[in-house]
């Protein structure tokens, strides 16, 4: 009967023992949270009118947009890439440049490289990150301009506005964060 009760005190004793080591709280000072957020920015279906005057003269076009990037991001955000998908069906090249503009609408940082939407190109996307050292420039940032400009022909022909051609552009920012503590 005692080698009954020793046995019993025994397994008694085990179940209270732990085979996990200790537990290092600080290990959470530690960790980052890496995430993104990807925006759309703008989507553009330009026709021959877009890019000419009340005079049927060929002009350039723009589009600007408020930005969505605020200084509370300053410590977490870590990359900025601006993808551009373009489809043009126009026999002539478009340019398209980026632009930042801060809150008194003065020009602070153009995007690099200026982007060419070739001749009859179906679909080119083109990705574009901000250099780390670049990057401070958006949170001074409240608009983004898009602008478009038609660069002249070989052949010396202009758009007319009969013209059933089609620029697409289609952009989008993605941010990505590390949250980790400060």
């Amino acid at each position: 009967m005692n080698l009954k009760k020793i046995c019993i005190a025994f397994v008694f004793l085990l179940s209270f023992q732990s085979c996990t080591k200790d537990v290092d709280f600080n290990q959470l000072d530690e960790a980052n949270i890496y995430t993104t957020y990807l925006s759309t920015l703008v989507y553009l279906n330009l026709k021959a009118p877009n890019f000419l005057d009340e005079f049927n003269k060929e002009i350039g076009t723009t589009d600007r947009i408020e930005a969505i990037i605020t200084n509370d991001l300053d410590p977490y955000l870590e990359k900025v890439e601006f993808t551009v998908i373009t489809d043009n069906t126009f026999d002539r090249t478009f340019m398209l440049q980026i632009i930042f503009y801060d809150e008194v609408e003065t020009a602070i940082y153009t995007l690099q490289p200026t982007i060419y939407a070739l001749p009859n190109t179906s679909e080119i996307t083109t990705i574009i990150e901000i250099p780390q050292a670049d990057i401070p420039f958006i949170y001074d940032t409240r608009f983004f301009e898009f602008q478009i400009s038609l660069l002249t022909s070989s052949d010396g022909s202009e758009l007319s506005i009969g013209d059933t051609s089609i620029l697409d552009l289609k952009s989008s920012v993605k941010l990505f964060f590390n949250y980790h503590k400060i």
